[in-house]
C-alpha cells in the first residue's frame, strides 16, 4: 500500500506524484483521448466522435471506486473504458472508444508516460546539480587543497579541479540518461498484437499517436 512515511524519505514529492494514482489516471485518459484523435486524423473515425471522446476523458473518475472496479476486472482499461462510454451516452460514438486497442496497450503506455514524466524530473535535478558544480569549480579554481592517492596525502590540487571532476561525472551520466530515456515509446498492438482492429491504418495511427504523446 502507498505510504508517505516509507516513500517520502527515498524520493521527492514531485516524483511520488508522477507515479501516484492521479497521474496514472490522467495518463490513462490521455491514452484514450489521443488514440481517438489520432484515429480521426487518419480518417478511421469521424472528427466529431474523437472530439466527444476527448471531452469525456477530461474529468478524472473517483479513484477509490475505480480501484475496486479494477481489482474485480483485473485491469484498469475495462472499468475506465466503461466510464468513458457511459459519459458519452451515444452508443454509436461510445463503441469507438478504445477502438483497436487492448488493455495491455493502456497499461504499458501509462507506465511509459509516467516514466517519461519522471525522467524529465531527473533531468531537471541533474541539470541544476551540473550548474551548481560548474559554479563551484569556477569559484574555487585557485583554492588549494590536499590531493590524495590510495587515500594518502599527495601533491596539492585545487578544489575547483575536484568539483570539475564531479561535474564531468554528472554531465556524462546526464547525457547517457537523456539518450536512453528518449527511447520511451507507446504500446499499441491490439488484442492479439496484430493491430487488426485498425483497418489497415495502424502505422498511420501509431505515427499520429506518437506525435501527440510528445506534446
Amino acid at each position: 500500500m502507498p505510504s508517505l512515511i516509507r516513500d517520502r524519505p527515498t524520493s521527492t514529492a514531485a516524483m511520488l506524484a508522477v507515479f501516484g494514482d492521479e497521474a496514472l489516471l490522467d495518463a490513462a485518459l490521455r491514452f484514450e483521448a489521443c488514440l481517438a484523435q489520432a484515429q480521426a486524423d487518419v480518417g478511421l473515425i469521424d472528427r466529431a466522435s474523437a472530439t466527444t471522446i476527448a471531452a469525456a476523458c477530461v474529468e478524472r473518475p473517483e479513484i477509490a471506486g475505480l480501484a475496486e472496479a479494477t481489482a474485480h476486472a483485473g485491469t484498469l482499461a475495462i472499468p475506465l473504458v466503461d466510464i468513458i462510454r457511459e459519459r458519452i451516452g451515444d452508443p454509436a460514438v461510445a463503441k469507438r472508444v478504445h477502438k483497436g486497442a487492448t488493455s495491455q496497450d493502456l497499461a504499458d503506455t501509462v507506465l511509459m508516460l509516467q516514466a517519461q514524466a519522471g525522467a524529465a524530473l531527473v533531468v531537471e535535478e541533474a541539470s541544476r546539480l551540473a550548474e551548481a558544480l560548474a559554479a563551484l569549480a569556477e569559484t574555487h579554481k585557485a583554492t588549494p587543497m590536499l590531493g590524495r592517492t590510495l587515500l594518502q596525502g599527495a601533491l596539492p590540487i585545487t578544489f575547483g579541479l575536484k568539483a570539475a571532476g564531479w561535474l564531468q561525472g554528472v554531465a556524462g551520466a546526464l547525457t547517457r540518461f537523456e539518450r536512453e530515456t528518449a527511447a520511451i515509446q507507446l504500446q499499441l498492438g491490439g488484442a492479439t498484437g496484430s493491430l487488426a482492429g485498425l483497418d489497415g491504418k495502424a502505422a498511420a495511427v501509431v505515427e499520429r499517436w506518437s506525435a501527440k504523446k510528445r506534446r
